[in-house]
């Protein structure tokens, strides 16, 4: 089932963050959090592992340094496309 669930604009950016930090989809860790509260258990990690190139962003979103804008993500990414030269 969809649902539209509205976020403050600050929470949803730390929640991108987060998931992009954890290899994870928005929408995962949303399922995750009402499991949580409900008291269920978590289902297996397929969706997670069909998602693993999601997870290369985790390095870039750890580089953000507070700061959730997409100018500061595309700093972000070159200051981490940077780093690996070196």
């Amino acid at each position: 089932m969809k649902a539209t669930i509205e976020f403050d604009d600050a929470l949803y950016r730390r929640l991108k963050v987060e998931a992009a930090r954890r290899g994870r989809t928005v929408r995962d860790l949303v399922a995750d959090g009402v499991r949580h509260v409900l008291g269920l258990a978590q289902p297996s990690d397929a969706r997670a592992e069909s998602a693993a190139w999601f997870g290369s962003l985790r390095d870039y979103a750890a580089n953000a340094r507070g700061a959730h804008g997409l100018a500061a993500m595309r700093r972000s990414i070159a200051r981490g496309r940077e780093s690996r030269r070196a």
